[in-house]
């Protein structure tokens, strides 16, 4: 009882507590039932039933139900708080849930859902960091499918497909205007190029062409900034090895009336405001370009310029540099722009009556203009716009005036057809660079089509596009519908029929034979006197029953209404027959046909096929209808995946969604029935023999029992292996040819034959590995007995050639590395036998430093001779009087007094050394060459005294610039130790057909990506996440193409991942040089250090790499940037004062590349002695002869001869000198020691006579170093003379 009682208690305090917890909301929302109102502008909200006839929103509106709304949805509050990247697996899925989460998805930034097959993509209308190439790159991966939906997913789907499917695919973008098509395209392209790079880099040639079609075929429209005025398909070829081999471009309906007119806010196309903004002042003098606002062309809609496009920054930083990758000629180049000034000069030709239907032109300025810029005759010109020619068979032509009108019409005419031929050109010239060369039996095409448009004036153009959006929305719902029905009849499935909207009556309304709307206005070119009126009023008395069409004679006789699938659309017929002609006059084409600009002249040919009289049937409409079936054909032959591209709000506003309006757009594309067939149906399906073949895995020890003749039988037993109960083996059907089951059944028996896969590949790796493994144990077995016996004979030849032998084993065996240390001793000693030999003979004082180096090199291999004994002995005999004054030198080099270093010098002088000891040398060049330099040397040893922080540091980084310029060679990029050796970089690609020039392109710049890092490294993740880093340094120096303004968030990426991982901080440093050596582009130079500005603000190189980064810094970097650059690693490097690492924000960012950061000065500590400096280089200016009174009782000094020029040191010893170099003491400072450097030599005094032939006793000769004479020196006394004693 106690503790039934205890338990009571415990269940009413949780009650009390659960009650506490409760928000208002929460007991809101408890409170009644909840449904799904329909909303007019949120399109769906929950609401509860109000004590009225209405319902009450959770914001306290009354909504009413309508007579035309549907009963509504039970609203299931648990539903809402799910997350499902695929909308179909929500429970209790309705169209107002599929509606609220794709909501909350995008005011999260989440853009993408999926919709079954169907990708649903939120036009954002803001830049996001979701093209970088560390994301592209999670989804190249085979186990993706846990990641968010995203358009690379579908591109990836697509490229799979096309591998084992081995059967061509399309990708189908569709959507209204501004919903985000151009940009799906694009990131679906920039996948495919990453996933299946060429290596000839086809795939970055084709990402050229974007930035050309879209300067000349794209425009800003109402609705979207970068609109695309042309329907593009884009068929990709794949070669056998699944490598892009090339690509083709058709193009479909260019808006040719824009060029003329646009509407308010509105412009033209993008490439007229690039050449005007962004022309050289020289381009502009042969263009003849005005401003922007001087062209009737530009100035008609109030709209010259769209934020944050920056036109003329995009022509010459993107049209132009495409161009010219893409093989375009300069003469091309200058045609083309010629042409597009050309255009907008016609536009500026104006015309004015002068009587009836009689016309001139006003400004005759912009005619002549015109014609010199289309290289046309100028009378000519003014004839074809002011006059036509009427032609009636069997007679003589007669000339026809026409009024002002008309001649801006035949003005406009004329503008429009070059634009047309000019676009075309584009288009084949694109093709002809990246097409694929040989047989490509498998594709796959992205479409990327003019959006379904509904505006306040729609013409011919919207009719075709509109058309054309009915065509895509049938091939839709023949895929996701018909194709469904259709296999489940086949396979005598039971299934629940779904209705779907059928769209084949207006498409039979505009495109039927011989009463379709197209083909009426075709007829009615062919009937005498035939009108736009004529034409419109047969429309109405053919359709006035049509549900499908609309006669708005109230309003308007000429106007008419469709009822598409996205909503009524009203036209306007005016014009409809002119446009359908599209035909340049014969006067007009032949005028162009004769222009002296070659480029234009062949694209109006003056026997053109085309302009026959049977071609003059063909119109428009009939062209485009043949056109667009054939398009249809190509896509009914492959594969599809549909990307539905949703505008969420007409404000084009970031993180505003109308839910109406996408609501409408989801219906009228057919998701939400998709969604229905999708429950209802079973999406997953293989043929008997595919899912035996792939799920036989999952029972290999049955394998062999498995019947090849019952295929059905197969499939029964591999079904309840899966251990399904009875419910779920309904899901799965067995049809006439193939297995169908639903997605839960799907996700089970995928997990069972992953599984089951991923054991077998454990077996395959373990094989293929144990036999390279085995291959490299029996060559290493082969070569260890040649290398032993070379190191036994302890012979040079016999080393070379087993180490020449050894070379291809591929691995680094300890006896190789013996061998090639044993050569190199026996090469060592050699040499410095064969040296010391050569220096028996001669006086050790005057051969002392190459008696040094031997030495030097005979201890450093523990190499001892007899005539290395006795060098020694003779060595240490000269060294014993240096060493004397030396000490007491160095004394004076610890005190820096000068009067000291002058009394060291004088006994120096004294004893007359014939080559001057280091110590001496220090002294010379303090007091006779003195610097600030030198001075720095002085201050950097005080200061350690002092323990002056600041100046330490100061004096550091003095001290490491001296030393840098000295040994710049040694800290040459291609000498970095850590980098790996070209041919083994090389190597570790795994299909290489040139390894030779991929082996030459790891030091230098690259357009590709790279296989491996370039740096040793140990952690495999860093090694991965490197090869990706590398395309953020592509992307960010525009190498590769990513999303507009992307460079900001591919530098934080990259900067964020050096800030984490502290290895990878070398390799991007690596990576940085690699990119900036021998790149042709400066653009991309220019951004590239702009790079290492970031970099080097944000975290300092590694003190592995830091020399090799500052000598590549001060011999590659522009002069203005090298100091900033500089400045800023300095101070990473060295100020204590600052805070750990981070990223700084994009506006820090942008201040740091426009040099708006200032660090704090890190030698505010560093006030050097004025005096003493200066009293220094005074001294340091004298040249020697002039310092004669510091000599030994005024004797002359007769200077000790010049030291002979050192030998080349070996790299070990210079790898040693470079560890051994003192970095500076106290904060362990940077800099290293610098060679001492030569004085100048001494005055000479007057030239001495001809010298006898003998010497007496104990005197010697030596050689001034300034002038090549010989004087003499007496090694007992030291006394010096320019005169040869006598005897």
């Amino acid at each position: 009882l106690i503790l039934i009682l205890i338990l009571i208690l415990i269940l009413i305090l949780i009650l009390i507590i659960g009650l506490g917890l409760c928000t208002q909301a929460d007991r809101n929302r408890e409170a009644g039932e909840w449904v799904w109102m329909e909303h007019p502008k949120d399109g769906f909200v929950p609401a509860r039933k109000s004590p009225g006839t209405g319902y009450q929103s959770m914001k306290g509106e009354t909504l009413y139900l309508k007579k035309d709304m549907a009963k509504p949805s039970k609203l299931n509050w648990l539903n809402l708080t799910m997350s499902e990247n695929d909308l179909v697996m929500l429970e209790n899925v309705n169209p107002a849930v599929i509606l609220f989460h794709i909501k909350q998805r995008y005011l999260t930034n989440q853009i993408y859902s999926y919709v079954g097959p169907i990708l649903i993509s939120c036009n954002p209308y803001k830049l996001l960091p979701l093209y970088t190439p560390a994301i592209l790159n999670s989804y190249i991966k085979r186990d993706n499918r846990y990641l968010e939906p995203h358009v690379y997913a579908v591109a990836n789907r697509a490229f799979r497909d096309l591998v084992s499917h081995s059967c061509s695919q399309s990708i189908v973008i569709s959507g209204e205007s501004g919903a985000g098509k151009t940009e799906c395209t694009k990131q679906a392209l920039q996948f495919l190029a990453e996933v299946a790079e060429s290596s000839e880099n086809i795939e970055q040639m084709i990402l050229m062409a974007n930035p050309v079609l879209e300067a000349f075929g794209n425009a800003k429209t109402i609705r979207n900034n970068n609109s695309s005025r042309f329907g593009k398909y884009l068929e990709v070829f794949f070669s056998q090895r699944n490598s892009i081999a090339g690509a083709t471009t058709t193009n479909y309906l260019l808006e040719k009336s824009r060029v003329c007119f646009q509407a308010q806010h509105e412009r033209n196309y993008h490439v007229f405001y690039q050449l005007v903004q962004g022309a050289t002042p020289e381009m502009k003098r042969w263009y003849r370009l005005g401003p922007v606002r001087s062209y009737h062309y530009l100035n008609q809609s109030g709209c010259d310029k769209v934020a944050g496009v920056p036109d003329g920054r995009l022509f010459t930083e993107e049209l132009l540099p495409s161009m010219r990758q893409l093989n375009f000629g300069e003469d091309e180049i200058n045609s083309i722009f010629r042409i597009v000034s050309g255009i907008l000069m016609l536009g500026n030709i104006s015309f004015q009556n002068i009587g009836e239907r009689k016309c001139k032109v006003k400004d005759a300025k912009a005619c002549s203009d015109a014609a010199s810029l289309l290289e046309v005759n100028g009378k000519a010109l003014n004839e074809v716009v002011t006059k036509t020619k009427l032609k009636v068979i069997g007679q003589t032509p007669i000339t026809v005036h026409l009024s002002a009108n008309e001649a801006t019409s035949a003005r406009d005419a004329l503008a429009k057809f070059v634009y047309e031929k000019l676009f075309d050109w584009l288009v084949q010239k694109v093709n002809k660079v990246v097409a694929p060369k040989g047989g490509c039996k498998y594709s796959i095409g992205i479409l990327d089509i003019f959006g379904f448009e509904i505006f306040d004036q729609n013409s011919y153009e919207q009719l075709c596009i509109n058309f054309t959006n009915e065509k895509l929305q049938q091939f839709f719902n023949f895929h996701t519908f018909k194709q469904e029905e259709k296999c489940y009849k086949e396979e005598q499935i039971k299934f629940k029929k779904v209705p779907y909207i059928d769209n084949q009556p207006v498409l039979d309304l505009i495109e039927k034979k011989p009463h379709g709307i197209l083909p009426m206005v075709d007829e009615e070119l062919i009937v005498p006197k035939g009108t736009d009126l004529t034409f419109i009023n047969k429309l109405h008395d053919r359709y006035a029953k049509n549900p499908h069409y609309r006669a708005e004679r109230k309003k308007r006789v000429e106007i008419f209404t469709v009822v598409h699938y996205a909503g009524a659309v009203t036209y306007d017929s005016k014009g409809f027959l002119e446009k359908d002609r599209d035909r340049l006059n014969d006067e007009a084409y032949g005028l162009l046909s004769k222009s002296t600009c070659l480029f234009l002249s062949k694209l109006f040919p003056k026997n053109d096929k085309s302009r026959t009289r049977q071609a003059k049937k063909s119109t428009l409409g009939y062209r485009f209808t043949r056109q667009l079936n054939a398009l249809m054909k190509t896509l009914h032959s492959t594969e599809p995946h549909y990307i539905r591209c949703i505008k969420p709000n007409p404000n084009k506003s970031p993180l505003e969604f109308y839910g109406k309006m996408s609501f409408d757009q989801l219906r009228n594309s057919g998701v939400f029935e998709a969604v229905k067939i999708r429950k209802a149906g079973y999406p997953f399906r293989y043929t008997h023999k595919e899912f035996f073949w792939r799920f036989s895995a999952t029972m290999p020890e049955y394998r062999t029992r498995f019947s090849d003749s019952d295929m059905i039988g197969n499939c029964r037993v591999l079904i309840n292996n899966f251990g399904f109960d009875a419910k779920s083996k309904q899901e799965i059907q067995i049809g006439r040819s193939k297995v169908l089951y639903r997605a839960p059944q799907h996700r089970v028996m995928e997990n069972k034959r992953n599984i089951a896969v991923e054991r077998l590949v454990r077996v395959v790796q373990r094989v293929g590995r144990g036999y390279m493994a085995r291959k490299l144990f029996r060559r290493m077995k082969a070569i260890v007995p040649v290398l032993e016996r070379a190191i036994q004979s302890r012979k040079v030849a016999n080393l070379q050639a087993a180490l020449a032998e050894a070379d291809g084993v591929g691995y680094e065996m300890k006896i190789m590395k013996d061998a090639r240390y044993m050569l190199h001793v026996f090469e060592e000693e050699e040499r410095v036998e064969k040296v010391l030999l050569s220096l028996m003979d001669q006086d050790p004082e005057e051969a002392f430093g190459a008696f040094a180096e031997a030495l030097a090199s005979a201890k450093e291999i523990k190499y001892n001779s007899p005539t290395v004994e006795r060098a020694m002995k003779l060595f240490a005999e000269a060294r014993k009087i240096r060493d004397a004054i030396d000490a007491e030198g160095e004394k004076a080099l610890v005190s820096l007094e000068v009067n000291e270093l002058r009394s060291v010098l004088d006994q120096a002088n004294a004893l007359k050394f014939p080559h001057r000891s280091p110590t001496i040398n220090k002294i010379l060049d303090l007091i006779y060459k003195t610097s600030t330099d030198n001075f720095v040397k002085l201050q950097l040893k005080a200061s350690v005294k002092k323990g002056d922080t600041d100046r330490i540091i100061a004096t550091t980084i003095k001290l490491r610039e001296i030393s840098l310029e000295r040994t710049k060679d040694m800290f040459d990029f291609n000498k970095f130790a850590l980098l790996l050796d070209r041919e083994i970089w090389a190597g570790k690609k795994l299909i290489c057909f040139d390894r030779k020039t991929l082996a030459e392109s790891m030091r230098r710049h690259t357009m590709n990506s790279i296989h491996h890092c370039l740096t040793r490294m140990k952690n495999k993740k860093n090694k991965q996440q490197a090869k990706i880093l590398f395309k953020n340094i592509l992307g960010y120096m525009g190498n590769k193409r990513y999303q507009p303004g992307q460079e900001l968030i591919l530098a934080r990426e990259l900067l964020q991942a050096a800030v984490d991982a502290e290895e990878l901080r070398t390799e991007i440093y690596c990576q940085l040089m690699k990119q900036l050596t021998k790149n042709p582009d400066q653009a991309a130079v220019a951004k590239g250090w702009d790079l290492v500005m970031l970099c080097v603000s944000t975290f300092p190189p590694p003190s592995v790499v830091e020399n090799h980064l500052e000598v590549f810094i001060r011999k590659k970097s522009p002069k203005k940037m090298m100091t900033r650059i500089l400045h800023a690693m300095h101070h990473k490097m060295y100020d204590s004062k600052q805070s750990g690492l981070f990223v700084p924000d994009p506006s820090t960012l942008n201040d740091i590349v426009q040099g708006n950061i200032r660090k704090r000065s890190i030698c505010s500590g560093y006030n050097t002695s004025i005096q003493e400096l200066d009293e220094l280089k005074k001294l340091g200016e004298r040249k020697v002869q002039n310092a004669v009174e510091l000599g030994v009782n005024g004797t002359p000094r007769g200077s000790v001869s010049r030291p002979r020029p050192a030998r080349a040191a070996r790299p070990q010893a210079d790898a040693k000198v470079s560890m051994a170099s003192a970095k500076a003491a106290a904060l362990g400072g940077r800099g290293r020691v610098p060679t001492e450097s030569v004085p100048n030599p001494p005055r000479r005094p007057t030239m001495p006579a001809t010298p006898p032939n003998k010497l007496p006793p104990n005197w010697r000769s030596a050689v001034d170093p300034e002038s090549g004479d010989t004087y003499y020196y007496n090694a007992v006394t030291k006394e010096t003379t320019w005169d040869k004693p006598t005897a």
